[in-house]
């Protein structure tokens, strides 16, 4: 394990703008291994990649077709998601390299269903919800209502600037 970060979001849109936040200081060939329950937020967090990229048009979750590319913006974004492989070996048939490893970001989510295909640098994420009794946020309940507690790990070496990315994003305590 590497270094940590966690961080606080208001639901859906705060979740989108961390997204967004940490795309800023992205570079051709980062890699974001992202996990967290069902309806937690994985998606959400993408979309605001997505945005922070400069993509400007629907994101939605790949889990039937496993890889959704997003281009138009500063960087490809490649967009997985494995909950639905029977084995983490389908994704050789994919000719994944070329999106882990590929010229453009690349965020995996339900990483954990593939850690034996992941590439030692990169960054991962896990989203929690904070059930409203443990949250300072005051949010209302509700299935998207709950805040979400965002823990952001550096794997692999921490060049210098993915770890000054890490203190831009501590400027959103809670977004």
């Amino acid at each position: 394990m590497g270094e940590n970060l966690t961080l606080m979001t208001r639901g859906p849109e705060g979740t989108r703008a961390l997204g967004a936040l940490l795309a800023q200081g992205l570079v051709a060939g980062d890699f974001i291994a992202l996990d967290g329950d069902l309806a937690s937020g994985k998606t959400c967090l993408a979309q605001g990649l997505a945005e922070g990229l400069g993509y400007r048009g629907p994101v939605t979750s790949p889990t039937f077709t496993l890889l959704h590319l997003y281009e138009g913006g500063r960087l490809p974004l490649y967009h997985f998601d494995v909950y639905r492989l029977k084995a983490p070996e389908e994704l050789e048939g994919l000719g994944y390299e070329d999106y882990f490893y590929g010229d453009g970001v690349c965020v995996v989510e339900w990483s954990g269903l593939a850690s034996a295909y992941l590439p030692g640098r990169r960054i991962g994420i896990e989203i929690e919800r904070v059930p409203q009794r443990d949250g300072p946020l005051g949010q209302s309940a509700g299935e998207n209502g709950e805040p979400r507690r965002i823990t952001l790990t550096l794997h692999g070496e921490g060049e210098a600037r993915r770890q000054e990315l890490f203190k831009q994003m501590e400027k959103c305590a809670v977004c």
